[in-house]
């Protein structure tokens, strides 16, 4: 495999990955609330908006990697920012979605914190392993074959 097909297939893995380390963070953090109508829509079930929300993260994923190569900072510099990013967008759909499936329906006087309260254990985790999937899946190096004519 040459170099670029190499990197064209990283980049499926991790929108790959992303997009189901998404999927999950938001079912473990949402779980209680998956039942719960939606103040936005009545008939819409929970996968759909988590899978329509899971677009942000691979929006953030984007531009950070178009950052990336302009800087081109370390790799555990890289899979900090990832991680951080993954970290914020996943507080940013949480929150949206807990304000659409229950705070909606009831007063809550801070819902940044209350939804803080609610996911943070799983971004934090969710974040950490993004953070080490994407330094495995950068840090391996191919051994390029060449061949020498003698």
């Amino acid at each position: 495999m040459n170099n670029r097909s190499i990197k064209l297939l990283q980049a499926c893995l991790l929108i790959c990955i992303v997009m189901i380390l998404t999927i999950m963070q938001g079912y473990w953090a949402l779980w209680e609330y998956r039942t719960a109508p939606s103040s936005s829509c009545l008939d819409c079930s929970f996968f759909p908006d988590l899978m329509i929300s899971s677009l942000l993260p691979l929006l953030g994923m984007a531009v950070i990697h178009l950052v990336f190569v302009w800087i081109k900072p370390r790799l555990m510099i890289r899979a900090g920012t990832v991680a951080l990013t993954l970290i914020l967008c996943w507080y940013l759909i949480d929150t949206a979605i807990f304000d659409e499936r229950e705070a909606s329906w009831s007063t809550y006087t801070d819902l940044w914190a209350v939804s803080l309260y609610i996911c943070a254990l799983q971004i934090i985790t969710f974040g950490l392993i993004a953070a080490g999937v994407y330094y495995k899946l950068y840090s391996k190096k191919t051994p390029v074959k060449r061949t020498y004519e003698e």
